[in-house]
């Protein structure tokens, strides 16, 4: 019989609907969530470590503490490896059990259970993927991936520099002068959120205000060297709000959403890529929103 047969065990469809395992699930403790499926299966580390792809040693290393789990790949393959519930997933991949709904146990395969992977499903179900951090999504998906063909762009953040930082001048005008519409949202460099940030992220007065005036100052270059009868396809305006997260829209069908942690800094934080399927249902609708309201009230440059 091989090692894949003999792993072969099934963790209780109510265990994901515990508090402790919710906790561990949005804290991304894979030590504990291990911890917690041992005590209900009495599966061993070595049938636990089949099921999910990883050696025994691995295994033991997580649980011991001196491996940590960070790997979106890895992150998958232990949540279907173990079968999670789409509740537990979710709670998993944004690492926050309040993004879901109150919880509620169900019998395993019972309608209600179903009722709600298929909510779950409706409303997560448009995220491609989520990166632990901006650098590990800037090198599987680089800027000239997401913009060469762009024919819309909608962006609003702090400094926007996956943009203006990672995306070269030069090109920004081609996509003007090919027909491509930008609407560009920056955090106001003078204002008060921009300081509440700096603050958060324990940095000198001003020096997130100096990075995005220079970010802002080039896109206004590269608009006012346009011809003038295509200016307008580059529109810039400056907002003074609480910064939660950095939205891109390309082309009214994926949302780059970079969200903001306190104490971290914006490069350390987790990014989300959504693709738009439905017409009113999924995250992609809720960025898109934020986006349109902040638009709305900002300044124009």
């Amino acid at each position: 019989m091989s090692s894949r047969n003999t792993a072969v065990f099934a963790v209780p469809a109510p265990l994901w609907d515990t508090d402790p395992m919710l906790d561990a699930l949005a804290a991304r403790d894979i030590a504990q969530l291990f911890r917690l499926v041992q005590r209900e299966t009495k599966v061993s580390q070595s049938h636990l470590g089949v099921a999910v792809g990883l050696s025994q040693a691995q295994v033991s290393e997580i649980i011991g503490g001196s491996r940590r789990v960070s790997s979106i790949d890895v992150l998958t393959r232990i949540a279907s490896g173990l079968g999670m519930s789409s509740r537990a997933r979710i709670t998993l991949m944004l690492g926050d059990r309040n993004r879901t709904t109150a919880t509620v146990p169900f019998e395993a395969g019972s309608a209600g259970q179903q009722t709600t992977d298929q909510e779950f499903t409706a409303r997560y179900g448009d995220v491609e993927a989520v990166y632990p951090s901006r650098s590990e999504f800037t090198s599987r998906m680089p800027p000239h991936d997401l913009f060469d063909n762009a024919t819309d762009i909608r962006a609003v953040g702090l400094s926007l520099n996956l943009i203006c930082q990672q995306y070269a001048d030069s090109q920004l005008a081609q996509l003007a002068q090919n027909g491509a519409r930008l609407r560009l949202l920056f955090l106001d460099p003078a204002g008060n959120a921009i300081r509440q940030r700096e603050i958060e992220e324990d940095m000198t007065a001003g020096t997130l205000g100096a990075l995005t005036t220079l970010n802002l100052q080039g896109v206004l270059r590269v608009r006012d060297r346009l011809p003038a009868d295509i200016r307008d396809r580059i529109e810039v305006a400056t907002y003074d709000q609480t910064i939660r997260a950095n939205i891109t829209l390309i082309n009214d069908s994926l949302c780059i959403a970079q969200h903001y942690l306190p104490h971290a800094r914006g490069v350390e934080s987790p990014t989300m890529v959504i693709k738009k399927r439905w017409p009113a249902a999924g995250l992609y609708h809720v960025f898109e929103r934020t986006f349109d309201e902040l638009w709305s009230g900002g300044h124009p440059r």
